[in-house]
């Protein structure tokens, strides 16, 4: 790393990766995952309100998604050396990490100036690791966007001064910065999509562009398995209502948009938020059309109502399992009871349904994944998909499954194949049991009349060609 002194302006780049096998991936926060079941590739946020910040600041700026471009690394490095950057940060998550990383020395080669910066849940939890690597300068542990902002002023050595910053020293030693507070509710940014090519962000089963948009920051939740805290924090976080309405009008109005994907690890946590939220929409007259998460817990008639007049058509539960005694272990909070109510609750009200299930969790058996797998079929879903438990760095899973000695060695972690060998239960008969929940959730005349009755004309033929070679896999 060449040190720079307090440039001023700067031309920063902030991307995400190629994936290593060329496919689409989304690098989100705690989702970090190929492309849907449908093929969706999601809209890049954190890259969006970096570059928010960054433009603010008079930066000239670049961003880049090379998974939704389909761009190979030397596409990359053609931008990069045409580009020239004084800063370059990019994306990284655990299942493509040793890509992500080496990146890095590729950059140096055309651009040997510039200084390199990883962000991302793994790195969060590993920045040493991360900085072992060659030409990798930087780490950016949890929420991005004002420490970017800082490392945009290109210290002497770069990152020396910035909170929430891991580094190398002149010496080799790494370093690690104290950790950078979390960002109050006004002063989260709007993402700035003007940067990017949006033709390739196309919603799953209307294939209409959308965009992604969150209200909410923060889990207070103590699930074992999930790394959104390590980026967010678990304090909630409630942006103002107004700004988030304001985002929503320049999507529409700028760009054309009506379709979003309203982001947050816990949307619907506070009621009255969510009520102000759908009152906002109302009130500016905004037509549009929108899906969110939610927990099974904290959803109720009167505001799904709410939020139906407000626009949204399809909610997605983060369901686990269709074992108590699972849910309680992974430290869910939930029960089989209440997600059986929520779905039938939103099934009832015309609200399109999406459960997510999580095989091979801590005190799992062949008989909890055979409930997990007879809950999906009996639920009223219209879409379910299955993962693996992947025991992601920073998580309890992650040190309960090293302290156990569960890691299957030489495998990388994925939410696509068990990384696991539960005690009486080895990780094979985990990924047996993923082909089969598919095979037999989609293997119903119901599934896919589902599916067809959500098809618009012109997404026919590219969903169902996704979803086959989806489901040839099993």
């Amino acid at each position: 790393m060449s040190p720079r002194k307090g440039l001023g302006l700067a031309k920063i780049l902030i991307f995400n990766p190629p994936h290593p096998e060329g496919k689409g991936f989304t690098r989100e926060g705690r989702c970090t995952q190929e492309a849907g079941i449908w093929g969706t590739q999601w809209p890049p946020l954190s890259l969006a309100t970096i570059a928010s910040v960054l433009l603010q600041d008079g930066h000239q700026v670049r961003v880049l998604d090379c998974p939704a471009m389909g761009q190979g690394v030397d596409a990359l490095v053609e931008v990069v050396g045409a580009f020239r950057p004084d800063l370059a940060v990019w994306n990284t998550a655990t299942p493509t990490l040793a890509a992500d990383l080496a990146v890095a020395s590729r950059i140096r080669q055309v651009a040997p100036r510039a200084v390199t910066a990883v962000m991302g849940t793994h790195v969060t939890a590993f920045p040493d690791a991360a900085l072992e690597v060659p030409h990798v300068d930087l780490v950016v542990r949890a929420e991005p966007e004002h420490t970017v902002r800082d490392l945009a002023l290109l210290g002497d050595p770069p990152g020396a001064a910035v909170q929430g910053v891991s580094w190398r020293g002149k010496d080799g030693t790494l370093r690690n910065n104290p950790d950078r507070p979390f960002l109050p509710p006004e002063a989260i940014p709007a993402a700035s999509w003007e940067a990017l090519d949006l033709s390739p962000y196309r919603l799953p089963l209307k294939a209409r562009p959308f965009l992604i948009v969150a209200p909410v920051r923060g889990c207070p939740y103590p699930c074992s398995f999930c790394t959104a805290p390590v980026y967010y924090g678990r304090r909630l976080r409630k942006r103002p209502l107004g700004s988030v309405a304001e985002e929503i009008c320049r999507g529409v109005s700028l760009l054309g948009v009506r379709d979003f994907f309203v982001w947050a690890d816990t949307f619907t946590a506070d009621r009255e938020y969510v009520h102000g939220f759908c009152r906002e929409i109302l009130s500016r007259g905004l037509r549009i059309s929108w899906s969110c998460n939610s927990r099974v817990d904290t959803l109720d008639p009167e505001t799904l109502v709410l939020m139906k007049r407000a626009g949204l058509w399809m909610v997605s539960f983060g369901l686990e399992s269709g074992s108590d005694a699972i849910l309680k272990r992974s430290g869910k909070g939930i029960t089989v009871a209440q997600s059986e109510r929520a779905v039938r609750m939103a099934h009832d009200h015309g609200v399109r349904t999406s459960g997510h299930f999580i095989l091979g969790l801590p005190g799992e058996t062949r008989e909890t994944l055979a409930q997990t797998i007879s809950l999906a079929l009996t639920l009223p879903l219209d879409i379910a998909q299955f993962y693996a438990a992947a025991p992601f760095p920073g998580t309890r899973l992650h040190t309960e499954a090293v302290q156990s000695g569960w890691l299957r060695p030489g495998m990388e972690f994925s939410q696509g194949r068990a990384v696991m060998d539960l005690p009486g239960l080895p990780g094979e008969q985990v990924d047996l049991h993923i082909r089969h929940a598919y095979r037999r959730f989609y293997g119903r005349p119901r599934a896919w009349w589902n599916i067809l009755s959500m098809l618009e004309p012109g997404a026919f033929r590219g969903q169902m060609k996704n979803a086959r070679q989806f489901l040839l896999r099993f």
